[in-house]
């Protein structure tokens, strides 16, 4: 199942918004998505939407501890959008001591979860508490401004924290540098740009009309960047396999050795003609070699379903919980 984190190397660029936006647009109807925090500084969700810090992280973090692996959903909520989340304390001192503690267990747990995960992990850093995760995700992405003092921490921290194969940056915002810009000076390719949308990203954090919502140049961004990623991070149809015609299995020679008796005349005494009857051994019977046997193993393709176009999701806020 889909594993994604969110990270950022500078600021505050938007990464939870983002990723809640994304998770509500993940089309994959048969598992809930799930948004994890993860930022050292501490978590936002539980305050924003009122919600309880246990279930969250505090308890995952227990039973990873006691090397238990529960439903990932026995330690989370549901948000408004319907999306489940798994909350983290605001307080900083609490928050990086339980994501020290989940560290060595998070990354490959949240991988074999069996949903699709985003891994809000915050602002990192070299040696923090959710570095240890970056390298068990399908992809991360690096959402950032595109600009100078921005794009220059960004490219150091590309290079002082371990990334998975699949990489990708998401500016927020196109200007003073471009999505082409970027992918050069970088080496890491730019898979999307979301627009500067504050009414937007307000609407998808408080709530509001989702007839509003759905037509936001934010929402649209977004559904764009999952099909995108969707598309990217789906399982490769299998290759044909190869030829596999067997071997020339070809019948040994069965013939059996030439069996012809000895020759048993007497030798030649002068006299009286004294041979005696011809004792030379009877004809043995040889086989014909046996016909050739040749095999050949045809294959056939598998193929894939194509999967569907992803469903918008959107809620409205439907009172305090």
């Amino acid at each position: 199942m889909t594993f994604i984190v969110g990270a950022c190397a500078h600021g505050s660029p938007g990464v939870s918004t983002a990723l809640q936006l994304a998770a509500s647009l993940w089309p994959n109807p048969d598992a809930v998505p799930v948004v994890v925090e993860a930022d050292v500084s501490g978590g936002v969700l539980a305050a924003r939407y009122e919600l309880s810090l246990s279930p969250g992280f505090v308890t995952l973090a227990e039973s990873l501890r006691k090397f238990e692996a529960p439903p990932i959903l026995s330690h989370a909520q549901r948000l408004p959008s319907g999306v489940a989340c798994v909350t983290l304390s605001p307080s900083a001192t609490a928050a990086s001591a339980q994501l020290r503690s989940a560290s060595p267990y998070l990354g490959p747990y949240l991988a074999q979860s069996g949903h699709p995960v985003f891994l809000d992990a915050g602002l990192v850093v070299p040696g923090g508490k959710a570095v240890a995760a970056l390298t068990a995700a399908d992809m991360v992405l690096w959402f950032v401004r595109p600009t100078r003092e921005e794009l220059l921490v960004l490219r150091h921290r590309l290079a002082e924290c371990p990334q998975p194969e699949t990489v990708g940056i998401v500016l927020v915002g196109e200007t003073p540098y471009n999505a082409a810009q970027v992918t050069e000076g970088l080496g890491v390719e730019v898979v999307h740009v979301l627009p500067i949308d504050r009414r937007g990203a307000t609407a998808t954090i408080l709530g509001g009309d989702d007839r509003f919502l759905r037509r936001s140049p934010l929402a649209r961004s977004c559904s764009q960047l999952v099909t995108t990623l969707h598309q990217r991070l789906r399982p490769s149809p299998p290759k044909p396999p190869a030829d596999i015609a067997g071997p020339d299995l070809a019948a040994p020679d069965l013939a059996g050795p030439d069996l012809a008796g000895p020759d048993l005349a007497g030798p030649d005494i002068a006299g009286p003609d004294l041979a005696g009857p011809d004792l030379a051994g009877p004809d043995v019977w040889e086989p014909a070699e046996t016909s050739r046997i040749d095999k050949a193993a045809e294959s056939k393709p598998s193929e894939l379903d194509e999967f569907g176009d992803p469903d918008l999701v959107v809620w409205v806020n439907e009172g305090q919980t």
